[in-house]
């Protein structure tokens, strides 16, 4: 499958020469090289070649096909942990993102699915270094139906996360995220405690969202403790942040976790053995483990993902 990329024209961007449009919108390349994109037939319209000096319309198809790339090394042995003719339950590992962005793309879990199946739609997606359970539809009909149960919050999904630190009793994080202003990652958010917390009736505030996750310690050795989490809300970042921010940094996170410099130390590819030693783990310990839904016949089903080996918990049989 030939990667590519495909944006149409608006109204309000038509009359424009296709090289200056470009480097306009896409500030990753100067205006060089767009023109030997397009004189290379690296850029279609209307899946016709164009010359620089082509001047967009409304409604225009432009197609970018990069250059290959060479793709970081993934896992690409997920578990099927289900499959019926309209759905498909994975124990996806912890080293593989879910659908193509930045160098990702032939090494993501959405192409590898598409080689086996003719049609797929991925109901939830998971951070690539999370791990666990994935449900995946195979026809528009089944990704309507459990896209609607996921919207109207009628599945329910439990983690599992090891955290750094003994967690004694249960801890329940209501409250609002918020973006992290102190804090030098762009997406990194910071978790504000507060039990009387509410949904917000309509869309509210993007930069403080309503979040809620109870945490249940289940088992705690050297040090750490094995966190169950049921969330009650659908955040970005929301079991990370905030356990994070109640005190308990989450194993093997370059974000979440000890020290957020080595963030940018890992995509530099400079961490040090030390430092590799204190994170514990390559990948963040955050486990999708168990799903509830309604199948499209009516059964409710549970499914389990057996987390990660390398987390080495005690009496690892019971989870």
């Amino acid at each position: 499958m030939k990667r590519k990329r495909e944006i149409i024209v608006q109204k309000n961007e038509e009359g424009q020469r296709v090289d200056n449009w470009l480097t306009k919108r896409y500030t990753y390349h100067p205006l060089e090289k767009w023109i030997e994109y397009i004189n290379r037939g690296m850029i279609k319209i209307n899946e016709l070649d164009v010359s620089p000096d082509y001047i967009i319309k409304n409604s225009d198809k432009v197609i970018y096909y990069p250059e290959p790339i060479i793709e970081p090394p993934i896992n690409r042995n997920y578990i099927t942990v289900y499959e019926d003719e309209n759905l498909l339950v994975i124990n996806k590992p912890s080293d593989i993102p879910c659908h193509p962005g930045g160098i990702y793309f032939e090494n993501t879990l959405w192409y590898i699915l598409k080689e086996k199946y003719e049609y797929i739609s991925l109901i939830n997606r998971l951070d690539r270094e999370t791990s666990g359970v994935m449900l995946i539809a195979k026809n528009k009909e089944s990704a309507k139906f459990y896209f609607n149960q996921m919207m109207d919050r009628k599945i329910e999904k439990i983690y599992l996360v090891l955290v750094h630190g003994e967690v004694k009793d249960k801890l329940s994080g209501r409250g609002y995220l918020v973006p992290a202003i102190n804090s030098k990652i762009r997406k990194k958010r910071d978790f504000i405690y507060d039990p009387s917390a509410k949904q917000p009736d309509g869309e509210g505030d993007p930069n403080r969202q309503f979040s809620h996750t109870e945490f249940e310690p289940l088992v705690t050795f050297d040090n750490l403790t094995l966190l169950k989490c049921k969330i009650l809300t659908g955040r970005t970042h929301q079991i990370r942040a905030t356990i994070s921010s109640l005190g308990y940094p989450v194993v093997g996170d370059k974000i979440y976790g000890v020290n957020e410099d080595y963030f940018f130390k890992f995509i530099n590819d400079e961490l040090t053995k030390e430092e590799w030693c204190r994170l514990k783990l390559e990948n963040q310990a955050l486990h999708s483990w168990k799903t509830t839904l309604t199948l499209m016949n009516g059964d409710i089903k549970e499914f389990t993902a057996t987390i990660p080996p390398n987390w080495s918990i005690p009496n690892i049989k019971n989870y």
